[in-house]
């Protein structure tokens, strides 16, 4: 097998398993616990900032998927918030599926283009 191949499908798996857990241990509990707006939007805006970097790390480290990964790490964070808004729906929770996948392909956009 190809180095490159497995480089890419363990890139991967390693992306789903830290978007599975940024998914349970930051978004779900961001809208799950209890707090202020403010004290929210700032978690909110702290999980976004790591969906980013994150992306950003691996769109540098393995450029040729470029932002794909920022679907691989996503979309476990927008799954769980699909299963949390099934039993508490919130309008608000459309948008940040939309920015956690949007901001997490962002970061891997921009650190293949970093890399390059």
């Amino acid at each position: 097998m190809n180095k490159d191949v497995r480089n890419y499908s363990l890139g991967k798996v390693l992306a789903v398993v830290l978007g599975s857990l940024l998914g349970f241990f930051g978004v779900l509990v961001s809208v799950f616990a209890d707090g202020g707006q403010q004290e929210r939007l700032i978690t909110v805006g702290i999980i976004l900032l790591i969906y980013f970097v994150i992306g950003a790390a691996f769109g540098y480290l393995l450029p040729d998927y470029s932002w794909k990964w920022g679907i691989f790490l996503g979309l476990p964070g927008v799954a769980f918030l699909v299963v949390y808004a099934l039993r508490e729906f919130n309008i608000n929770y459309l948008i940040y599926m939309l920015l956690i996948i949007d901001i997490a392909c962002l970061g891997a956009w921009l650190g293949k283009r970093i890399k390059r």
